[in-house]
């Protein structure tokens, strides 16, 4: 198994279907204001449970999140991180 890496990427290179789905409120304390949201490109591609797991550990490790969301990219999986501002909560809404 190679090792996992995350590749931050700038919310410019990324197409408006990836951007225009982000947060909303937190379902914390109800923040409706701007909630800051990071992309990561992840390399090599998750292909097994185990795979999944080390990716999880090392979000945790790396950028101390317990959560993320991932969707697709033309270069593999793409990640998303985002905590409240106010209360610190992973427990975000995300909509278009």
């Amino acid at each position: 198994m190679q090792k996992i890496k995350l590749i931050k990427m700038e919310p410019s290179k990324l197409s408006n279907e990836i951007t225009e789905f982000g947060p909303i409120e937190c379902m914390e304390c109800e923040f409706d204001g701007v909630i800051p949201l990071e992309y990561f490109l992840v390399s090599p591609d998750i292909e097994t449970d185990k795979e999944y797991n080390e990716l999880r550990k090392l979000v945790k490790s790396e950028l101390g999140y317990d959560s993320f969301t991932e969707t697709g990219h033309e270069d593999g999986l793409l990640i998303s991180v985002c905590r409240c501002p106010k209360c610190c909560s992973e427990e975000i809404f995300q909509d278009f």
